[in-house]
Order: structure tokens, then C-alpha cells, then sequence
């Protein structure tokens, strides 16, 4: 009965070893990705951090409209 129970149970165990093995490859690649989206976001921020002030004021900035 044993011996019945070898092949299962290695082909079980393989299985296991792929089934984590894939699964780290999967999550490795979605944080490269989130890592390259969150690269981007900086590149982005400190892009509009270095433009501020703009060299023309908002419009709202230029006083009332005199009534007519």
C-alpha cells in the first residue's frame, strides 16, 4: 500500500513546489509594476512642484471686473 501512495504524493508535492513558485514570479511582477506607476507619479509631482509659481498669475488673480 505504501508503494501506491509514492507517485501521488511526489507528483503532489511537485505540484505544491510549482503552484508557490509561480506565485512568487506573479507577485514579483506586480510589484515592478506598481513600482513603475509610483516612478512615474513622482516624475510627475516634482515636475509640477518645480513649475510653481507659473510665470503667469492665475486670472482670478487680476482683481474685479468694474459693474457697467
Amino acid at each position: 500500500m505504501r508503494r501506491n501512495l509514492a507517485s501521488p504524493l511526489a507528483a503532489l508535492v511537485a505540484g505544491t513546489g510549482v503552484f508557490v513558485l509561480l506565485r512568487r514570479l506573479r507577485r514579483r511582477r506586480e510589484v515592478q509594476k506598481q513600482e513603475v506607476a509610483e516612478r512615474a507619479f513622482e516624475r510627475v509631482d516634482r515636475a509640477g512642484e518645480e513649475s510653481f509659481p507659473a510665470s503667469d498669475p492665475p486670472s482670478w488673480t487680476l482683481g474685479e471686473d468694474e459693474p457697467i
